[in-house]
């Protein structure tokens, strides 16, 4: 049961809310074990990172549609503390995103996620920056309802 009502409705992965409250929902859940030690790990690593940056020039809300909309088998979306969202990318042992106040956290320095991420966001900067108008909405049938979809 959800203690906190700000959370996702679904697909939250691991909630923590000791030490440091926070939320993640990961992609690659279906690769999980049934404990969910994949997302709990992967949130421990977001929250307390061995590494942290000011994000490159870039616009919260454009850079988290570019990344949603690559349906990247890896994309992770986190709350890391009262009001601070992040979206990124993970993999069981491997953690990085971009945060909505402008930072960059990871794992460590030479992340492979970290790594991920930054091309993500350089190919955004390529792209010129594109923001919500360049998206289109696309629903998809699935067993359990609908997945909403952007495609550029």
């Amino acid at each position: 049961p959800r203690a906190d009502l700000s959370l996702p409705g679904h697909r939250v992965d691991w909630e923590a809310r000791l030490p440091n409250p926070g939320w993640i929902s990961i992609a690659w859940r279906e690769n999980d074990d049934w404990l969910h030690t994949g997302a709990r790990a992967t949130l421990d690593r977001l929250l307390t990172p061995g590494h942290t940056e000011p994000a490159p020039d870039v616009d919260w809300r454009s850079a988290l549609l570019w990344i949603a909309s690559t349906s990247d088998e890896h994309l992770t979306t986190a709350g890391l503390g009262p009001g601070t969202v992040a979206v990124g990318h993970s993999a069981p042992d491997t953690a990085a995103a971009l945060t909505d106040d402008g930072r960059l956290v990871a794992d460590h320095p030479d992340s492979v996620s970290l790594r991920i991420l930054r091309d993500w966001i350089g190919a955004w900067h390529s792209a010129g920056r594109p923001g919500l108008g360049v998206y289109t909405p696309v629903l998809e049938p699935v067993a359990e309802g609908w997945h909403l979809r952007l495609s550029r």
